[in-house]
C-alpha cells in the first residue's frame, strides 16, 4: 500500500499535504518547492526518519489485516497499538508509532484519529501496563564517580570475545581508551546517547588550561538546532587527547567515539562495567545518571541539575537523585544532630 507524500533531498520520505493545495491555487512552482521544504524542515531529520520507519509498519500491518491506513479509523488505530503492545514492545516504540500516524494524518491536512478519546484511553491502559511490568526492574543504574575509577583500572586488560579469542594487547589498549574517553566525556557533558554517537572532533574546542569545551550541536530537547555548550574537565579531556587521531585537520569531521547508534554506545559501557566486576543494570544512560547523583551528593540543586543535563522539567533528575536527597532530608538530619 503507498501512501502519497515527498521526499526532500536527504531521501527521507516526508508528508506535505500543502503541495497539492498550493498547486492548485496557482502558486509558481519554485514557491511550491520552497514551503514544501520548510515544512520538511520543521521537524530533525532523525524524527522524520522515526516517524517514517513506524509508518511503514503501520502501512505492513493495515495491509495484511485489510485496513485502511489513511484515512484510518480510530479504532483500527487502537487495534495496532494494542498489537504493538503484545510484541513486547517498549511504550516508548508505542508512542512512537502512535505519533507516527497522527503525523502522516495531519500534514495531509486530515483529522488525526490518534486524539479520539477511545485511542486516548487505550494508550492510558497500556501506559499503566508498562509501568506495572517495569516495577522492580528499577533505572539504569548510575555511573558514578567511583565506577569509573574501576573501569580505568580494568579498561585496558585484554578481553576473552565471545569466540573464545582473547584480545591482542594493542587492541585492548585502543579499546580500553576509548572505553575510558567515551563514559567520562558523557559524564562531564551529561551527554545523552544520541549526542556521544554524533559528536565530532570538531565540536570540541580544546584550552590552554587543559579543560574542553564541547558544543552540542542538536539535541533530544533542542530540535530547533540552537546548540548547547558544555564543560569538559581535564581528567575527561587527557583521555580525549589520548584517542585523537594524528593529523587533526584531517580528522576534524569524524565522529570522536566512531559508535553508530545509541545501542552501540550501550553496549560498549555495559561490557566495561562487567569487564570492571561492577554490578548493577549499566547502560547508555548512566553516565548521565551518575554525573547528576554525583553533582547532587556534591550539593547541587534540582534547578542546577537541569541547566547541567539540559533537562526541560525537574522530574527526571528528580527521580535519579532520589536517594541523595533522601539522605539530606529533614530526617536524615535529624538522625545526624
Amino acid at each position: 500500500m503507498t501512501t502519497p507524500g515527498e521526499t526532500n533531498k536527504k531521501g527521507i520520505k516526508t508528508a506535505v499535504p500543502m503541495a497539492d493545495d498550493m498547486q492548485s491555487s496557482g502558486l509558481k512552482s519554485r514557491h511550491v518547492e520552497a514551503v514544501v521544504e520548510a515544512a520538511i524542515e520543521s521537524h530533525s531529520l532523525a524524527t522524520r526518519r522515526a516517524y517514517a520507519s513506524a509508518w511503514d509498519g503501520f502501512e505492513a500491518w493495515c495491509e495484511a489485516e485489510g485496513y485502511k491506513s489513511i484515512p484510518a479509523d480510530p479504532e483500527t488505530v487502537a487495534a495496532y497499538l494494542t498489537h504493538r503492545a503484545s510484541e513486547d514492545c517498549a511504550i516508548s516504540t508505542i508512542k512512537l508509532a502512535r505519533a507516527a500516524v497522527g503525523y502522516f494524518h495531519t500534514t495531509r491536512g486530515m483529522p488525526s484519529p490518534v486524539n479520539s478519546a477511545g485511542v486516548i484511553r487505550v494508550m492510558r491502559g497500556l501506559a499503566r501496563r508498562a509501568v506495572a511490568s517495569k516495577q522492580g526492574r528499577g533505572q539504569a543504574a548510575g555511573l558514578t564517580a567511583r565506577h569509573l575509577a574501576a573501569i580505568r583500572a580494568t579498561a585496558h586488560l585484554p578481553r576473552t570475545g565471545p569466540s573464545g579469542r582473547v584480545e591482542a594487547e594493542k587492541t585492548a589498549r585502543r579499546r580500553g581508551a576509548i572505553d575510558i574517553a567515551l563514559i567520562a566525556t558523557m559524564r562531564d557533558a551529561l551527554l545523552r546517547r544520541s549526542e556521544a554517537v554524533a559528536l565530532t572532533w570538531a565540536d570540541i574546542d580544546f584550552r590552554p588550561d587543559g579543560t574542553a569545551r564541547l558544543t552540542i550541536r542538536r539535541s533530544k530537547t533542542d530540535q530547533e538546532g540552537e546548540g548547547a555548550v558544555q564543560f569538559v574537565g581535564p581528567v575527561a579531556t587527557a583521555d580525549l587527547r589520548a584517542i585523537r587521531p594524528e593529523g587533526s585537520g584531517d580528522a576534524i569531521g569524524q565522529p570522536v567515539f566512531r559508535l553508530r547508534t545509541g545501542r552501540s554506545i550501550a553496549n560498549r559501557i555495559s561490557a566495561a562495567a562487567k569487564a570492571a566486576g561492577l554490578e548493577g543494570d549499566f547502560s547508555g544512560h548512566s553516565p548521565r545518571i551518575g554525573m547528576a547523583q554525583d553533582l547532587a551528593e556534591a550539593g547541587a540543586s534540582t534547578t542546577d541539575l537541569m541547566v547541567a543535563g539540559r533537562w526541560a522539567s525537574h522530574r527526571m533528575p528528580a527521580c535519579y537523585t532520589r536517594s541523595v536527597t533522601a539522605g539530606r532530608g529533614v530526617v536524615a538530619r535529624f538522625y545526624s544532630g
